[in-house]
């Protein structure tokens, strides 16, 4: 029952939101890497509520997703994207207790995967332009996502670290 409520609620925010369901998934997806490596530093630095914030926030987006398929559709891709969601989410949540950061790379590497194949799939299918990211110097990447990480911080009035943890 839980599961209908909360699709219903997610199809009923997408509507109000006037976004389109694929470019939708496509922002958790860039939101659920950035969660995930804010979590992965968090653990790193040992910040707690850092940690626990960020894994929180990953934690529901992934939710969020595993709502998002449609009920009742068994083909394989559908059930391929459950098992991970929910493999995900089971080992995610362990990360607490057993402060095990290659859990979160592994995730942090199956999500930059997914996103990878939605956008040379449903983006494109769908008429969204995707930037093509060139190959860069990791420094460059890093500062790109630290001013992401502080920009999102900013808006939300906390004093954001620029160091983040990359996980590919």
């Amino acid at each position: 029952m839980v599961s209908k409520q909360a699709s219903d609620a997610y199809f009923q925010a997408q509507a109000n939101a006037k976004i389109h369901p694929v470019k939708l998934v496509h922002m958790m997806y860039e939101r659920l890497l950035l969660n995930l490596a804010c979590a992965c530093e968090g653990l790193e630095e040992n910040d707690v509520k850092k940690r626990g914030e960020n894994l929180s926030k990953a934690i529901a987006i992934i939710t969020e997703l595993n709502c998002s398929l449609r009920p009742g559709d068994e083909s394989e891709p559908a059930q391929f994207l459950r098992g991970m969601y929910e493999a995900m989410l089971i080992e995610l949540g362990k990360v607490a207790v057993s402060k095990d950061a290659a859990v979160i790379r592994q995730a942090h590497r199956y999500v930059s995967r997914l996103k990878k194949i939605w956008e040379e799939t449903a983006m494109q299918e769908n008429g969204f332009a995707v930037k093509k990211k060139t190959e860069r110097p990791a420094e460059d990447a890093r500062e790109e996502a630290a001013m992401a990480y502080q920009r999102c911080h900013e808006k939300e009035g906390v004093a954001a670290s620029a160091n983040l943890c990359f996980l590919v």
